[in-house]
């Protein structure tokens, strides 16, 4: 089997890298190389999954090889079990997260029990309103001047003018 080294050798040898005085020529061609080969890396992933996929299905084994399955673990508390054998640590430990407190109750109560609970000054520093809530409320055009744009940098492109 080739190498990451053998790869990109032949890689070279066939889409040699540019050398121009030009230096968006060189970011043109990593730009479009990179593209090629997440797009080559997707085919040879699908590949593998369908050849793992036939190996699984059709039973094939070999001398030589095996199909080495790795798992990510997922951990979750059984709270029936806690609740019976630690009543006290149950009650001291049980909550909902927000979203499903928030799914519940629904935004507008949530905000009002927290205003309740804390005052509204401690709320309000933390409090938010959804683009898409506001634009619904408002539309596209009359929501624009309360809304902030941040720009971050994602990624540069080399275009031709």
């Amino acid at each position: 089997m080739p190498t990451k080294e053998d790869i990109w050798q032949a890689l070279i040898a066939r889409f040699p890298e540019p050398d121009d005085t030009d230096a968006y020529v060189p970011a043109l061609y990593y730009s479009q190389m990179a593209d090629a080969l997440a797009g080559l890396a997707k085919v040879y992933k699908d590949a593998f999954s369908d050849a793992v996929y036939t190996i699984q299905k059709n039973g094939l084994t070999s001398e030589m090889y095996t199909i080495v399955e790795h798992f990510r673990e997922t951990r979750k508390v059984n709270l029936s079990l806690v609740r019976e054998d630690h009543p006290d640590i149950y009650a001291g430990l049980v909550h909902l997260d927000g979203r499903t407190a928030q799914s519940i109750l629904g935004a507008s109560v949530l905000f009002a029990q927290c205003v309740d609970a804390v005052g509204e000054a401690a709320v309000l520093s933390k409090a938010v309103i959804t683009v898409k809530d506001l634009e619904e409320a408002l539309g596209e055009e009359h929501a624009a001047p309360y809304l902030e744009v941040k720009r971050s940098h994602d990624h540069f492109e080399v275009a031709v003018r």
